[in-house]
Order: structure tokens, then sequence, then C-alpha cells
């Protein structure tokens, strides 16, 4: 799986920058904010999205990595961000739909700070292990944990993430006393995962996938409602005996106060990215699924998501802080 890197994000910022001096433009770079850290999956989708509005749009496009807090420090300072669409955030579905049921306060609010315009891909959230686990399966994972309870630890890429919260709920399916680590973001957790020091990581497939077909790790369930096509010999978390449906995704999002003529203008931009076969396949290769939704479906799915999550951290107790 090739990423797309930072250096080549900034040599093509550099040369549009050139152009657009040359003729004569003066019009603000376009800025994606990514609310977490560089070298991901969902990182390298961003710059392609930039990279490819750059040439459609013929303006400056780059990302903007602002980690931390499991995206929360992102989207707390972008709700402040310019309403003109010279700013989008590339948010994951947790941020809005998820997290302000597990937080007394996130820093936001998801339906009036943020205006959606398109959902852009989706993917199944996974548990990982080492390579060199004996642990094959989600029946052998929990009778580990119950047989090692002084190393009963999981990893996550945050607090209030969406894998901390499958992983919350999968500890509470199978009666476990687990210890989170939360880490800034999958690729920070993968030494550590490869190397044994944790025994087990709650992570979105995308991230993870690479390093199971290389051979140094082995996903043992993904939560969509069906395989993955991308791990077809991997069973989902039902198949392999736990309650759990968990999927998510990433979309664009502006301000809040952003004109609705602006909003229609960028959902133009992006739905004619998101159904390009070709960055479609981009995406797909990347470990999502492409998908490319209205600003008005989007609002939509949030809103059902949002609900539904609600109901789920009410029922089960869920909190964030364990």
């Amino acid at each position: 799986m090739s990423l797309i890197t930072s250096r080549r994000a900034v040599l093509a910022g550099v040369s549009a920058l050139t152009l657009m001096s040359a003729t004569g433009r003066t019009q603000e770079a376009l800025k994606i904010v990514y609310p977490f850290p560089a070298g991901n999956a969902g990182d390298a989708v961003a710059r392609m999205i930039a990279d490819r509005m750059q040439g459609d749009l013929h303006r400056v496009a780059i990302v903007e990595n602002k980690p931390g807090a499991g995206g929360r420090i992102g989207a707390r300072a972008f709700k402040d961000a310019a309403a003109d669409g010279s700013v989008l955030l590339f948010a994951v579905s947790s941020q809005l739909t998820l997290q302000p049921h597990l937080f007394s306060e996130v820093g936001y609010d998801p339906f009036t700070d943020f205006a959606p315009v398109s959902q852009v891909m989706a993917f199944d959230q996974a548990v990982a292990v080492p390579a060199g686990s004996p642990i094959r399966s989600i029946h052998e994972l929990v009778a580990w944990y119950k047989a090692n309870p002084e190393q009963a630890i999981f990893g996550s890429p945050g607090n209030g993430t969406g894998p901390h919260v499958v992983a919350l709920e999968f500890s509470r399916q199978f009666q476990l006393k687990l210890q989170h680590v939360a880490y800034r973001g999958t690729a920070a957790a993968l030494p550590d995962l490869v190397a044994g020091r944790i025994p087990a990581h709650f992570a979105a497939s995308a991230e993870l996938i690479e390093h199971h077909v290389g051979g140094t790790i082995r996903i043992l369930a993904t939560g969509g409602t069906q395989r993955s096509p991308l791990l077809p010999g991997v069973p989902t978390f039902k198949e392999s005996g736990a309650d759990i449906d968990a999927t998510g995704w990433y979309g664009l999002y502006v301000p809040a106060r952003t004109p609705a003529e602006t909003v229609k203008s960028l959902e133009k931009a992006i739905l004619a990215i998101a159904h390009d076969p070709q960055i479609r396949a981009r995406i797909q290769a990347a470990g999502f699924r492409p998908t490319g939704t209205t600003a008005e479906e989007l609002r939509q799915i949030q809103r059902a998501e949002f609900e539904h999550w609600a109901g789920v951290v009410t029922a089960s107790g869920l909190k964030a802080g364990q």
C-alpha cells in the first residue's frame, strides 16, 4: 500500500503556488484539517483529495495535521476557522456521532458548529494481535485475557475514539477487566504491537491491513456486517461470537457559518473527486470503501448514527475515561 507523502504534498503546493503567482492569482490557499497524526491511511487520502482539489480548482491545497484527544483538538480549533470555504475538516465519524455522548464537554457541537459537505469513505473497525501470538480468534483472545489478567491490556489510537469504544464494548460483553493504553494514532502503536509489548490493538482496519498482509500482525476480526473484500479470510466480530457492529466513515465539513452557495460549490467539487474511478480505486487500495454522498445525505447519516450511539452508550454505561 503506497501512501502519499508529506514531501510530495509540499512539492505539489510549491508548484501550484508558483503557477498562481505567474498567472496573477492571489486566492488564499485551501486547507484541509486532518485531526490526527500524519502518516496513516486517513492522512494519505486527505492528501490525495488536496492534491486533486489543487488541480481541479487551480488553487493551492494543503493538509494540516492537528492531532490530539481522539480528534477533538483539531475539531475545536476548526470550528472557529474562516467560514469562506478556504478551510475544511476531514472528520472521522466518532468525533461527531460518538464522542459527544462519552465526554461531558467535547468543545464543539457536532450539528451547530459544522456543516457537512460530503462523506468520502467508510471503513470497518478491527482488532489485531502480533504475528507471533498464539491467539488466532476472538474466542482465543478472550480465553487468553482471562488466563493472563496481569497482562490484560489493549491499545487504541486514542481515548474516546471509535476503536476504544469497540474495545470497551468487547470487554463488557465478555466480562473482561482490561486496561487501556491510548496512543497518538495507530502508527504510534504498531511498533509495540509488532514487538508483542501489547497483546492486542483495536483500530480501523485500513490502518492494519498492510501489516496483516505483510505478516507482522494478525487481524482477528472486523466490524462490518459482512466480511471485508480486502480481508475475505478474516471473520466479522459477529461471526466470532461478539455482538459488535463497528464501522466508521470520514467526511468533509466546513464551519457552520459558511454560506450555502459556498458549501454547494465545495460539494460539487468533492463529489466529482469521490466518484472518479481512479480516485475510488486509490481509496480502496488504502483500505477504505469509497462512498461520496451529498451534503444532505451526510447530514442524515450523521444524525442517525448520533442517535444510535446515544442509545448504545446509555444502555451499556460506557465511559471514555475507562
